[in-house]
């Protein structure tokens, strides 16, 4: 489905916890994220530290979007977004 979205013109950032299937198929943005039956989160974490959690998930997906690439690219979730590295399929 990202594909087709990225085909109309739309940017798309997905959250994968198994990030190497997307990339796989050619998703341009993949995010790596938690677990597979909490993906943005960690039920295990305070409340405080699981929104965090989700917080900079979500900001390493905004980013993402932000970027232009050329081919399937894996954003990993940063304790900071200074950093701006990715790695490349």
């Amino acid at each position: 489905m990202s594909k087709e979205l990225e085909r109309q013109g739309i940017p798309v950032a997905m959250i994968s916890a198994l990030p190497l299937i997307p990339l796989a198929v050619g998703a341009n943005r993949v995010v790596r994220g938690v677990r597979v039956e909490h993906v943005c989160g960690d039920p295990s974490l305070s409340a405080e530290r699981d929104r965090e959690l989700s917080r900079r998930l979500i900001l390493t997906a905004l980013h993402a979007l932000q970027t232009a690439v050329e081919r399937p690219t894996l954003f990993e979730p940063t304790e900071t977004l200074e950093s701006k590295e990715v790695a490349h399929a």
